[in-house]
């Protein structure tokens, strides 16, 4: 028998009140949900998963203890904020104050399923002050601003510092051999085109361009301690990118405004020998420690010797050589040769009293280790003279000490392309010493022409 029309309708009516009350039981419980954690969300993210937190950390990283300041999150910016972070261990120490998380796929995270990279696809990072120390290696980091983003594919550093936890006459005291101090200091550095997705994943470091601004860099050598007994050679540039394990490539590196200061101290406590470059800017294509044999890194750069004359380098070194080779060239321009007394007088015991260069310019190939090329300069009156080791006094040629110049028996005095007579072409021919860092190896090289076009 057919349902009367009069409960039909009833029905509906029914069904649709059901429907409604139910939807606005669904309103309040959200509204009462969100304003349940605005009240209370503080306390459990501060008390509970802070905790929870702490302890996992404690027990993925023996002997490091996690400290987390106050936690605040905002919804609707999908922030995470610390007022400060704290990791404390033995060996090692970080902390930071505020540090904000934004954009993380808070869901992804807490089904414990997706990707590192697929939670932080959209994240970004924003943290201040972050200070790192290494008790053993006696050096401190400093960063004033550290910012990244996931989705924008950069990372951007302000206020960086690299620098000892105490003095230079505590920092060489804890050394028993010769030894180096280093000083960094960078403004800011911007890394561009970063591939987050491979970083998380531990599989490769990739990065589009990387620029440092106005950057300094000193380095302290303590000549008066012995020379460590030799052990292991040191490594060469292709050595030491074949010894990361990943795939890293850099398409290119900027320096922009940056300054170099090299100091040597033969006396403890005694003001060091220092070689400068000032106005440095540098570019290098090509990073990589994977390529074809014709694979290569190509530098550029140039600086104000001792605030003098300009220098001008370029630099090809091979990413998969079987041995150490590499070429470079570079030049000099016009320059009083008397400005490098300050660092002559000291490191070699030897003062130019007199002399100018026009121009030079020298060309080197390095072959197994072996360099080969050669010295071109015009220079006019050069006059040195060889330091008393005690007094520091120019008391002539009875006075000299070992040094790269003492063996010398004569100088030339000028040599330029007006007297044919006259110049004269150094010549190269060095071979790598098993003790020798890249560096040293570069400048004993090219000292060899120095030395050659100098003297009779």
């Amino acid at each position: 028998m057919a349902e009367p029309k009069a409960v039909k309708t009833s029905t509906r009516l029914s069904l649709r009140k059901l429907v409604a009350c139910v939807g606005a039981f669904l309103v309040v419980l959200v509204v009462t949900l969100a304003f349940c954690f605005l009240l209370f969300g503080s306390a459990i993210v501060n008390g509970y998963a802070k905790g929870k937190v702490e302890q996992t950390f404690a027990k993925a990283r023996p002997g490091f203890v996690l400290r987390i300041g106050h936690l605040g999150y905002a919804m609707g910016a999908n922030a995470v904020v610390a007022e400060s972070v704290a990791v404390s261990g033995t060996n090692a120490m970080f902390k930071a104050d505020e540090i904000s998380l934004m954009g993380v796929h808070w869901a992804k995270l807490l089904r414990g399923k997706a990707a590192v990279a697929d939670v932080l696809a959209k994240a970004s990072l924003d943290a201040t002050n972050l200070e790192a120390e290494f008790p053993q290696a006696r050096y401190g980091v400093r960063c004033a601003r550290l910012r990244a983003s996931v989705a924008a594919s950069e990372l951007v550093a302000e206020g960086t510092e690299l620098r000892t936890l105490g003095g230079d006459n505590e920092f060489f005291a804890a050394h028993d051999f010769r030894t180096a101090r280093f000083h960094v200091v960078v403004p800011e550095c911007r890394v561009l085109g970063v591939d987050y997705g491979e970083l998380f994943g531990a599989t490769s470091y990739r990065a589009r361009s990387v620029h440092f601004f106005r950057p300094a860099f000193e380095a302290l050598v303590d000549r008066y301690k012995p020379v460590r007994p030799f052990v292991k050679s040191p490594l060469m540039v292709h050595e030491a990118l074949a010894a990361i394990l990943k795939p890293l490539q850099i398409d290119s590196l900027r320096v922009t405004d940056g300054s170099i200061r090299f100091c040597e101290q033969v006396v403890a406590g005694a003001n060091p020998g220092a070689l400068t470059f000032t106005a440095v800017s540098l570019s290098a294509e090509g990073i990589a420690n994977r390529g074809g044999t014709s694979a290569a890194i190509t530098l550029q750069g140039q600086g104000n010797l001792m605030d003098a004359g300009t220098m001008k380098v370029l630099m090809t070194i091979p990413i998969m050589p079987t041995n150490f080779s590499l070429h470079y060239a570079g030049s000099l321009s016009a320059m009083n040769l008397t400005n490098l007394n300050a660092f002559l007088d000291v490191d070699a015991h030897t003062r130019i009293t007199s002399g100018a260069v026009k121009e030079a310019d020298f060309e080197i190939d390095v072959a197994a280790g072996h360099a080969r090329g050669h010295v071109r300069g015009s220079y006019q009156n050069l006059e040195i003279a060889f330091l008393d080791k005690q007094s520091g006094a120019a008391n002539g040629i009875e006075d000299r000490v070992t040094s790269f110049l003492a063996n010398m028996l004569k100088i030339r005095s000028s040599n330029t392309p007006e007297a044919p007579a006259l110049a004269k072409e150094g010549e190269v021919n060095y071979t790598r010493k098993p003790n020798e860092q890249f560096q040293q190896f570069l400048w004993f090289a090219l000292r060899t022409g120095v030395l050659d076009i100098i003297s009779h």
